[in-house]
């Protein structure tokens, strides 16, 4: 009915009725989406429409959404924003652009969405006092959000339980994976949907949204990313607003774009990034996308040895064997394109010399639990109204409702109860950072970029790569490559390049998306 009366208005506005479109939400891009708004077989009335049926089809099996705003809200919106369309033209790409938020970031109640979570009962009903500078850059440029998407409760924070689970919306799932996630996988095993931006990918993946935002502190995005088979940037330190969001570290969070062409991460750049942290190409990030190889220096790592250990994916042969086979075959294609300007097996600092010390410390994983506690209890206690105010209050909930936060099988909040008990003195603090950034970057990305005078490095994103650029603040991209034979679950490649040169990996992603096979597409009817 609403739908009927929203068409008899736009009739009565002297809008034609929208042409039968062949509208497919899994494939659909920013770009795509623009191009029926001009062609006038879609209105963003329509498109958010076919949205939601698609969420309402698919979400109560993916659970990748946590809150939705009000139906007839976001369709009234849709209709502002088609009406300004008609009257005085397009704001910017993202105009009537339906866009999920990781739901860890601050939206208004304005907007539709009551509060921000972080998956955590202890914040629902919690309000924030305004949106994140990021969401308020993308509403600005007409893009219609339409609510928070589930994740790993607290980013993966509260405990070591499996990824992807939030106390408020359950275990989002994939909608690649044959038989969804096993009981006796690992908590990031090939079943899993990985990463504590899971929501955020797989509304993408599943075509609930063209695009998504997530959050990234050490492979949130990249993971997710590419086991959705995604096109995602982790983009350089705080050049996207990093402030209205519930924290782990100030020093490694990073927003981000989670999209299905490399294309639709440059218009989010050039929405989302603030023009006076880093030096914008100019013709903004679009004009990155050269879609050719010309001028681009690559240099690859051997697959095998950064892949992900056993204890945090649980060994199936044939998919190692497979990921390894295809990423070397990507690697030759490549190298007969490139020719000298391709390095194979280039020299790269291990994860283990560049986050754990000579004393057998993780100084990576030191700086996240010597921050938690006063990142997230400065961001409670600005909240406008909460049940918890502190990282203790927290806990204290926690255990007084454990039917809601330590379900079975979900029992976990070790990191949370070692947070509140950690302390790092700022002499030791200021030496752990100093010692990261030394080994990440002028022992590192920077050394590896230098000695080989290559532009990117590109290797396994089923690997801890993430962890090196989120040390120095760099970029890191994800492209797909394959999906698993054993059990549909994709896998693909990150691109690391230097801090702020987010254009190096923009190219890279043009490229490889005009080169390589289209990105997997899920079946649905068989989940």
């Amino acid at each position: 009915m609403l739908a009927s009366a929203v068409q008899r208005l736009f009739s009565a506005l002297g809008f034609a009725k929208a042409a039968k479109s062949s509208f497919d939400p899994l494939r659909a891009t920013t770009c795509d989406i623009q191009a029926s708004y001009a062609a006038g077989t879609m209105t963003a009335v329509s498109v958010v429409e076919a949205y939601l049926a698609q969420i309402d089809r698919h979400e109560p099996y993916l659970k990748a959404i946590i809150e939705l705003a009000p139906r007839a809200q976001l369709l009234e919106t849709a209709k502002k924003l088609d009406i300004e369309r008609k009257e005085s033209g397009s704001r910017s790409p993202m105009h009537g652009i339906p866009v999920l938020v990781k739901d860890n970031i601050d939206i208004h109640p304005d907007l539709g969405v009551a509060s921000t979570t972080g998956g955590s009962w202890a914040l629902k009903g919690s309000t924030v006092k305004a949106s994140a500078p990021a969401i308020e850059r993308l509403v600005k440029a007409g893009a219609i959000i339409l609510g928070k998407a589930n994740m790993s409760e607290l980013m993966w924070f509260k405990g070591n339980n499996v990824s992807g689970w939030s106390a408020v919306r359950g275990l989002t799932q994939s909608p690649y994976v044959r038989g969804g996630f096993q009981t006796n996988d690992t908590n990031t095993g090939h079943s899993n949907t990985a990463g504590s931006s899971s929501g955020s990918a797989v509304s993408v993946a599943a075509g609930f949204v063209p695009v998504s935002v997530g959050t990234d502190t050490g492979g949130s995005i990249a993971f997710p990313g590419c086991r959705q088979a995604l096109y995602a940037l982790r983009p350089s330190w705080n050049i996207i607003p990093g402030a209205g969001i519930i924290p782990i570290t100030p020093r490694f969070d990073t927003i981000g774009p989670m999209t299905k062409s490399a294309r639709d991460v440059a218009v989010m750049l050039d929405v989302m990034v603030d023009p006076s942290t880093t030096m914008i190409p100019e013709g903004g990030y679009v004009s990155c996308l050269l879609y050719d190889w010309e001028g681009l220096r690559v240099g690859s790592l051997e697959p095998e040895p950064w892949l992900l250990d056993d204890t945090v994916v649980k060994p199936v042969k044939s998919a190692t064997e497979q990921e390894i086979r295809e990423t070397k075959a990507a690697y030759k294609k490549l190298k007969a394109i490139l020719g000298k300007n391709f390095y194979e097996n280039v020299d790269l600092i291990s994860i283990g010399n560049s986050s754990i010390d000579e004393n057998g410390v993780d100084r990576f994983g030191s700086m996240m639990f010597a921050d938690f506690r006063s990142s997230l209890n400065h961001y409670l206690e600005g909240l406008k109204s909460s049940k918890v105010r502190s990282l203790k209050e927290l806990i204290e909930f926690n255990d007084a409702h454990p039917d809601l936060e330590l379900p079975p099988g979900y029992t976990q909040q070790d990191k949370l109860l070692k947070a509140q008990d950690y302390n790092m003195s700022p002499e030791e603090y200021k030496k752990t950072d100093e010692w990261i950034r030394r080994k990440c970057g002028p022992e590192g990305i920077d050394k590896t970029l230098a000695q080989y005078d290559i532009d990117v490095i590109i290797g396994p994103a089923d690997s801890l790569l993430s962890n090196l650029a989120a040390s120095i603040g760099s970029p890191i991209g994800i492209v797909p490559l394959g999906t698993m034979d054993f059990n549909g679950r994709p896998f693909g490649l990150v691109v690391l390049a230097a801090a702020h040169n987010e254009a190096k990996i923009l190219h890279f992603m043009s490229a490889w998306e005009k080169t390589m096979p289209p990105r997997a597409v899920p079946d649905l009817s068989k989940l």
